[in-house]
């Protein structure tokens, strides 16, 4: 997370904050090829009613570069209209593919794509029209059709997602095969794209990197929805590093930094790439107010709004009214997170404004990447209802996108899975003060709230010290001292090396057994609750074997009783040796979960390896 504090200093506008370490080495972000802005509209808004209805005429066609109407549908493996009254003419239609499209003959630079898919849509389906050859030639011949028939520039993919939600494992391929033949039956004349998932565990069993990237022009990693109310704690919905750092390790893979250099580290093309980002924030009912930093219990979603209409879930347009509405709010925006927090009585929001924005672009741009996606236009402030221009939010991201800034890159930027040896470098400290970006981006407005509330800044310390001498008693993985997110790898006695990231190579795909140490220093360590969210991406589960004696009073206060586990075939205790444990891939046994009385589902840090229990 270091990489990711030093990064923030890049950010201010006025007075450039002075970072203890950058590299002489600044990389001119100029080119002659226009930044790629992606910008998802959920069509549906155009059947809401007051100041948040929103429909062709309220697309500002400048901003983007180009638009993605959301969404069609598969329907008996064909593409199809999802709302056909909306969509098409037909039948006294309203005509929406039509009127997007005549956007293009006053504004010949936008693009205009369909997606196909999203989140209602499931992944059975697709994966049935994918696991034949028929089946894709089928598909791919009526995407054709369609798109030439409505006038699109092309097609946008998004099957959340491939071998996951009653998907098969043959789908990582098909996938694959789909998409060749897709740019197959398109040609090189028309755009085909993906949104794809920024978590690991699925991005493991859904794609192949280097292939889709080869056959996509463009790929929109979803880095939101990190956190939500299906959390029983706060967290930020899209935070750029985390606060506490890593402080649990079901966290550590949830920021945007560390999906877009996982997506690179698996072999993506970074001139394909877009950094998702959403035009919302995630809200939270607090259990008790005076506990409202980050990790803080909480006892539900937050209310709906009027405009959304859902509850744990507010667009922009509805935050910044409420943050203008009251002057009660109190705002902090902790330095590695980046993005803002609201918190007024029990009501806790994480959300998105124009500085945050910004910093991600700058972000994205830092790691050469095509440009930026966001989910969606109909939740900005389009209307411009909060006291500055209209779609504050997409006028900041479009204007970091095109800006000249030539960005210092920072020496130390928070690494992939690695095993080189740690490294020691001298305690570094990143003060954060609170600047307005919009000296760097002409034309971010702020929003009328900023006046009315309390703002809160914080100043992290962030340090690297030198691992301390240890003895190992033997080979395995030993936990770094105050450090949850890092492990010592032993691979013989007084022979170290550091493992940076909880998602450590090998991971989830490794199936033989590792010792670990344990104790309950470590199991504290390795032991985290899972999120639902979490817990339904993961495709693999495990059980634990250990003993009353290592496994401290952490699962309901009650330890996991050793004669329910070795019940199971396939765990073996560790022979007369209580500190160490072994790992293996099983089923989860509902039963055995019963018997130890656990209610939680858990996950264990690697390499105390991806998996559950």
């Amino acid at each position: 997370m270091k990489g990711v504090a030093l990064f923030i200093a890049l950010l201010c506008a006025s007075s450039t904050l002075c970072l203890a370490q950058t590299s002489s080495v600044t990389k001119d972000v100029t080119s002659s090829e226009r930044p790629v802005f992606f910008c998802y509209w959920g069509t549906w808004s155009h059947y809401r009613s007051g100041a948040g209805k929103f429909s062709v005429g309220q697309i500002d066609p400048s901003l983007c570069t180009h638009l993605v109407y959301a969404f069609a549908k598969l329907e008996n493996g064909v593409i199809a209209a999802f709302d056909a009254y909306l969509d098409l003419k037909d039948n006294y239609g309203l005509g929406m593919y039509e009127k997007v499209n005549k956007l293009k003959v006053a504004h010949p630079h936008l693009k205009t794509l369909l997606a196909i898919g999203g989140w209602n849509e499931g992944s059975i389906k697709y994966s049935q029209m994918a696991s034949t050859p028929e089946g894709r030639q089928r598909f791919a011949l009526s995407v054709l059709s369609f798109l030439d028939k409505h006038g699109f520039d092309g097609l946008d993919l998004d099957w959340e997602y491939p071998a996951a939600r009653g998907g098969v494992p043959q789908d990582k391929q098909n996938f694959v095969l789909l998409i060749q033949e897709l740019r197959r039956v398109l040609g090189p004349g028309r755009l085909l794209t993906a949104a794809v998932s920024a978590g690991e565990s699925i991005v493991d069993g859904a794609y192949d990197v280097p292939a889709i990237t080869r056959y996509l022009d463009y790929v929109s990693v979803m880095a939101y929805d990190f956190f939500g109310a299906w959390n029983s704690y706060t967290g930020h919905c899209s935070p750029l590093g985390l606060a506490p750092p890593c402080a649990r390790a079901d966290l550590c893979s949830s920021v945007q930094d560390y999906p877009m250099k996982m997506w690179l580290n698996k072999g993506a093309e970074p001139n394909k790439l877009l950094l998702g980002m959403p035009l919302y924030g995630r809200t939270f009912t607090l259990a008790n107010p005076s506990n409202d930093g980050f990790l803080a219990p909480t006892v539900g979603p937050g209310q709906a709004g009027p405009v959304t209409g859902e509850s744990g879930y507010l667009g922009y347009i509805e935050i910044c009214a409420q943050l203008k509405a009251s002057k009660d709010w109190k705002i902090t925006r902790d330095p590695r997170v980046v993005a803002p927090v609201a918190v007024k009585g029990n009501l806790w929001i994480g959300y998105d404004d124009a500085q945050s924005l910004t910093a991600k672009v700058l972000f994205a741009r830092s790691l050469g990447l095509a440009g930026a996606m966001v989910w969606s236009i109909e939740t900005d402030d389009f209307s411009g209802t909060c006291g500055g221009a209209k779609n504050p939010l997409l006028r900041a991201i479009r204007d970091a996108l095109r800006s000249n800034t030539t960005i210092p890159l920072p020496t130390t930027v928070t690494s992939l899975p690695s095993t080189t040896p740690a490294k020691s470098t001298p305690a570094e400290t990143v003060s954060t003060k609170e600047t307005n970006l919009q000296s760097t981006t002409s034309g971010a407005s702020k929003s009328g709230s900023d006046t009315n509330v309390s703002v809160v800044t914080t100043s992290v310390p962030t340090s690297t010290t030198a691992p301390p001498e240890l003895t190992c008693p033997a080979d395995g993985f030993y936990p770094y001292p105050n450090d949850l997110h890092r492990f010592y790898r032993a691979t013989r006695p007084g022979l170290l090396t550091l493992v940076e990231s909880i998602l450590a190579k090998g991971g989830q795909g490794q199936e033989e057994n590792i010792a670990i140490e344990t104790g309950p220093a470590l199991l504290a360590a390795c032991l985290v609750p899972l999120s639902h969210q979490q817990l339904h991406r993961l495709t693999h589960i495990a059980l634990l074997h250990t003993t009353q004696h290592s496994f401290p009073q952490a699962v309901n206060g009650k330890g996991y009783q050793n004669e329910a586990v070795q019940e199971q075939p396939g765990i073996v205790p560790a022979a007369a040796d209580h500190h160490h444990l072994p790992f293996k891939r099983l089923p989860l046994l509902r039963d055995l979960l019963k018997k130890a009385r656990i209610k939680a589902h858990y996950l264990l840090r690697p390499k105390c390896l991806q998996y559950t229990i």
